[in-house]
């Protein structure tokens, strides 16, 4: 076999192990070819998978440098691509004039005119269409086996207005990268879709999918810190503390030598929510003051706004159910105050059911208190089952999920979700606060 020819089959192999997951077996053939096949017929197979490694593997700075510079070499189709794929570095590392400069160059560039359009739009220039009319922009040259074809709408409309229909195409974007083994980047658009299934208010299909975006990338760094970092806010929102510092505790050991500001200022959002949620306002502000991304900042206002005003920040309509029940809690909250208790309890119980619906146990606890406050129970009536009861009686007295089962006949899976059901009917958030209350209503 010829050297070209070796070379080939070297990057072939690496290539495959890349789409594969297997970033390390894709750098260890590519240290093959290096080693045994002179650079010149080397470095225009390499360039592109290299590129790739590091950016979902590696350094965010190193793979934005090598990508940018392998753009100057070829021609102007594949250099739209590789500008593509800089711009996403660019925006972990939050460099946005970074981001700039590199769609300015697509533009730049003598080739079909989707990419202007596509890179126009990655910058913020113009509403950000619906993600299927996205798909129509996209250059005929992408072809159904393109990973850019599904990775730039996805990554474009992620930011937009459009969720419902964005988590619709994402859908069907994750099932053809998959159904074309390009799972390296299947696992990336997994983490975007679940970002947008936590907004929607979808936190089962969030966690799921970030999940297997872990499994999938189980050697890719970069995308791993990023699911990491989508688990610690759901973690957050539905107040499992424990889960949320252990997601974020990683990414923030992780993130530095990535240069991965993103995923890092994603976990911060997560502690500072984590405290939110608990009312604990000055640490919460501290965490969400030094977010260090600038899309995280934004989409993080109004956490770091409820925080600064120790819970008082009117929410303004939304229609993400966490944000909608948020408003009516402080609302329910500003009434109640106000004295108008009858109007207070009708905001508040919408609140409970929407916050205890999602799962968001912290803030179904406040949204209780508050209700109790009013002089109304939150959930059915505020009234427990008879093996509710029995369980938060057995909890009060201090025995374990365990050993709870064993009295009941029960297994300590059920016994915690009796518990999970128990604590915002009684307005509580954690098993110590059952022994303060009596369990008789």
């Amino acid at each position: 076999m010829d050297e070209s020819a070796r070379a080939h089959r070297l990057c072939e192999a690496a290539h495959s192990a890349w789409k594969a997951g297997d970033p390390v077996r894709a750098r260890r053939l590519l240290d093959v070819m290096a080693s045994t096949v002179r650079e010149p017929v080397a470095r225009p197979l390499t360039g592109r998978l290299r590129g790739l490694i590091e950016l979902y593997s590696g350094n965010l700075a190193a793979a934005q440098d090598h990508l940018t510079r392998l753009a100057d070499q070829v021609g102007p189709e594949r250099a739209a691509r590789l500008l593509f794929l800089a711009i996403d570095a660019a925006h972990h590392r939050d460099r946005w004039a970074d981001v700039a400069g590199l769609a300015r160059r697509i533009t730049a560039l003598d080739c079909e005119p989707g990419y202007h359009v596509l890179a126009g739009l990655l910058t913020g220039d113009g509403e950000v269409p619906d993600p299927w009319e996205l798909l129509d922009a996209v250059p005929a040259s992408l072809t159904e086996r393109h990973a850019h074809r599904w990775l730039v709408p996805m990554a474009i409309s992620r930011r937009g207005p459009h969720r419902q229909a964005t988590r619709e195409f994402g859908l069907v974007a994750a099932e053809r990268l998959r159904a074309n083994g390009i799972l390296a980047l299947y696992a990336v658009l997994l983490t975007w879709l679940s970002e947008v299934e936590l907004d929607l208010g979808r936190w089962a299909d969030a966690r799921a999918h970030a999940a297997e975006a872990l499994r999938t990338a189980a050697e890719q760094r970069v995308t791993s810190a990023d699911a990491h970092a989508v688990l610690a806010r759901l973690a957050a929102l539905r107040g499992d503390a424990q889960a949320c510092r252990e997601h974020a505790t990683l990414v923030l050991r992780e993130a530095p030598a990535q240069d991965n500001a993103l995923a890092a200022a994603q976990a911060r959002w997560a502690l500072g929510s984590l405290h939110l949620s608990r009312g604990e306002y000055e640490p919460a502000v501290e965490r969400l003051s030094a977010l260090g991304h600038r899309d995280v900042a934004a989409a993080a206002a109004r956490d770091h706004a409820e925080a600064s005003s120790g819970g008082l920040s009117p929410a303004p309509p939304d229609d993400r159910p966490f944000e909608r029940a948020r408003a009516r809690l402080r609302e329910g909250q500003r009434l109640r105050r106000d004295r108008r208790i009858t109007e207070a309890k009708v905001a508040l119980r919408t609140a409970w059911e929407l916050f205890d619906s999602l799962g968001a146990t912290e803030w179904a606890a406040t949204a209780g208190r508050e209700l109790r406050a009013t002089g109304s129970a939150a959930g059915g009536g505020g009234r427990l089952t008879a093996q509710e009861r029995q369980v938060a009686e057995l909890a009060a007295a201090g025995l374990s999920n365990r050993e709870i089962g064993a009295r009941l006949f029960l297994s300590p899976r059920t016994v915690g979700y009796h518990l999970y059901k128990v604590f915002p009917k009684l307005g509580i958030a954690s098993r110590a606060q059952l022994r303060d209350i009596a369990l008789s209503g």
